[in-house]
């Protein structure tokens, strides 16, 4: 008797009014979690994966736009520090015009890439010029964040993604 499981012990009423009572449960968000909650940690992990290798060369290029911005502060700042670093990250978006992520599937491969515009100081009172920077690697389906992966399903399209500029 100790080994038996709830629902045995309560017989076939039980057995009806116990998924009964789980449902009522999840319709107010209480419960057992989803598969797809278990699934979220790993999700994040391959986040934090392509965050650091787009800001990682983001900050490669700010650096030889501008020499004065260093690499490893750069990347710190790109990936949410830009509190500890305020004229840092000033400079950044000064410097920073706009960059974008995309997501694509060629040849049966996945790829991202980012693409940046940046306009170094110009001491000379003309127009800033504008550079162009693009960088992209091939990337494991895994890697790809779940919500970009099924976009790319439905859409069988790139899928571009704005870049937020520290603030």
């Amino acid at each position: 008797m100790a080994g038996q499981q709830p629902t045995e012990r309560l017989g076939c009423l039980g057995a009806l009014i116990q998924p009964l009572f789980r449902f009522i449960l999840r319709l107010f968000g209480i419960g057992t979690r989803t598969v797809r909650d278990t699934l979220k940690p790993l999700d994040q992990h391959y986040r934090e994966f392509v965050d650091t290798w787009v800001s990682e060369s983001l900050a490669r290029w700010l650096n030889q736009t501008r020499p004065e911005i260093d690499i490893s502060t750069a990347t710190r700042v790109l990936l949410g520090e830009a509190d500890s670093y305020p004229a840092l990250a000033r400079l950044i978006r000064d410097t920073l015009i706009d960059a974008k992520v995309t997501f694509s599937q060629r040849e049966g491969k996945q790829f991202l890439e980012v693409e940046a515009y940046m306009a170094p100081r110009q001491t000379n009172g003309k127009l800033p010029q504008i550079l162009r920077w693009s960088a992209e690697r091939e990337i494991a389906w895994q890697e790809i964040p779940d919500d970009v992966r099924e976009q790319l399903i439905r859409a069988r399209q790139p899928v571009t993604l704005g870049y937020a500029i520290p603030q």
